[in-house]
């Protein structure tokens, strides 16, 4: 299985031009390295060619994975990290409490089994780290119009998703597994913190693994 999504990745991030770009890269460029900082142990979990790996590189020690191998030999190519090919709906090769933190960005959505992986990054981190990601608004204003229109869902999102996630779907599946979590929605539109269910282009997120037994969830939303 993990061959047939490696030739498959490879074989998409390659007619779609998916090398060297990322959705709403100058976003970013700007949310991870801040949160990051530097003198970090970091896991960046379908690195793809390493396009937004190198925006918090510096300063970090990297470990990177993807299911694309042709990806992993790009990435390893413009990035001092250890490279390792791997299924994300596989339990993570890798030792508990380990990193500081483990990025997923633009990721979570095609992964099948998203439950499990959840759990295997809270397991892979240390006490006090923190967990990042991003995931596209599935349920953009947009999306909504061609929706009631009765239109596919495949056929105004990327065929490789195979969940689509709104705010609340999001928070609960984060919820299962970390107690401090904060949502952060983007998008340009002026209303956005007013409705970001619906004009939010992304959800950014940081959750923490805190083992106090304290919850602190700091989502917006808009009912």
């Amino acid at each position: 299985m993990k061959e047939m999504l490696s030739q498959f990745y490879s074989n998409f991030n390659s007619s779609q031009g998916k090398y060297n770009f990322a959705h709403h890269l100058g976003s970013k460029i700007k949310y991870f390295p801040a949160q990051i900082g530097e003198n970090k142990r970091v896991l960046d979990l379908g690195c793809r060619d390493g396009v937004v790996t190198k925006t918090f590189a510096a300063g970090n020690t990297l470990t990177c994975l993807d299911v694309d191998r042709q990806a992993c030999r790009l990435c390893g190519a413009s990035l001092e990290a250890e490279i390792i090919w791997h299924d994300l709906n596989e339990p993570l090769p890798l030792p508990n409490e380990n990193y500081d933190v483990v990025v997923l960005s633009d990721v979570l959505e095609h992964v099948f089994l998203v439950e499990p992986l959840i759990a295997e990054i809270r397991r892979v981190l240390k006490t006090g780290g923190i967990f990042l990601g991003s995931t596209p608004n599935a349920y953009y204003w947009t999306n909504r119009l061609k929706m009631a229109r009765g239109l596919d869902l495949a056929e105004y999102t990327d065929a490789t998703h195979v969940h689509h996630f709104s705010l609340a779907s999001l928070k609960k599946l984060l919820a299962s597994s970390f107690q401090d979590v904060e949502i952060t929605p983007y998008g340009k539109n002026v209303f956005l913190r007013s409705w970001p269910t619906l004009l939010a282009n992304d959800f950014f997120w940081k959750a923490v693994k805190n083992d106090s037994g304290e919850k602190n969830e700091n989502n917006l939303l808009d009912g």
